[in-house]
C-alpha cells in the first residue's frame, strides 16, 4: 500500500485531480509494482480521510480556472468533468448550487475575439462567427446572441 500511496500522492501533486483519475492511475501502476484493487480502494479512502480527494472541492477548482482562462458554458463545462469522472449527481449538484453567470462568461469569451471579429466587415460572416466560436465553448444560441449583440451593438 506504500508504494500506491507514494505514486498517488505524486500524481496529485501536479495538479487537483478527481477520485476517479486517481483511482485509474493508480490501477494502471498496479500491474507493475503489484498491488490489488483493494489497496487501491484504501489509499482512495486515506487520500478522502486527509482531504487530498473531494470531488466536491475539485469541481470549484477547475470551473474557477476556467473560467478565469478559457470560459466556457454550463454544457461544455459539464461534459469536461464528465470526462474527467466526475459523477452526473455531483455535477447536478453543484450546478444547482452555484450560479454561471453564463452571459457575463460568453462576453469575457467574446471580448478576447473582438479585434479578430472586428477586422470582418460582412456583418453576416462576423455573426456568424462569433456565434460558432461561443456554441463550440458551450453556450447556447440565446447567450451567444446577447453577448454578441451587447458587445457589437455600439459599432
Amino acid at each position: 500500500m506504500e508504494k500506491a500511496l507514494s505514486l498517488a500522492y505524486r500524481y496529485l501533486s501536479f495538479r487537483p485531480r478527481t477520485i476517479k483519475e486517481v483511482e485509474l492511475h493508480l490501477q494502471k501502476k498496479a500491474q507493475k509494482y503489484l498491488f490489488t484493487q483493494e489497496e487501491i480502494e484504501a489509499v482512495i479512502e486515506l487520500l478522502k480521510d486527509q482531504g487530498f480527494l473531494n470531488d466536491g472541492e475539485f469541481i470549484q477548482s477547475f470551473i474557477a480556472s476556467r473560467n478565469s482562462l478559457k470560459p466556457k458554458g454550463r454544457k461544455m463545462l459539464e461534459m469536461e468533468l464528465r470526462r474527467l469522472g466526475v459523477s452526473q449527481t455531483d455535477c447536478v449538484d453543484y450546478f444547482s448550487k452555484n450560479h454561471n453567470d453564463e452571459e457575463g462568461l460568453a462576453k469575457k469569451a467574446l471580448q478576447k475575439k473582438h479585434k479578430s471579429l472586428s477586422l470582418i466587415n460582412d456583418e453576416k460572416k462576423r455573426f456568424a462567427k462569433a456565434i460558432s466560436f461561443l456554441q463550440r465553448r458551450g453556450f447556447s444560441y440565446d447567450v451567444a446572441k446577447d453577448s454578441y449583440n451587447k458587445l457589437f451593438s455600439h459599432e
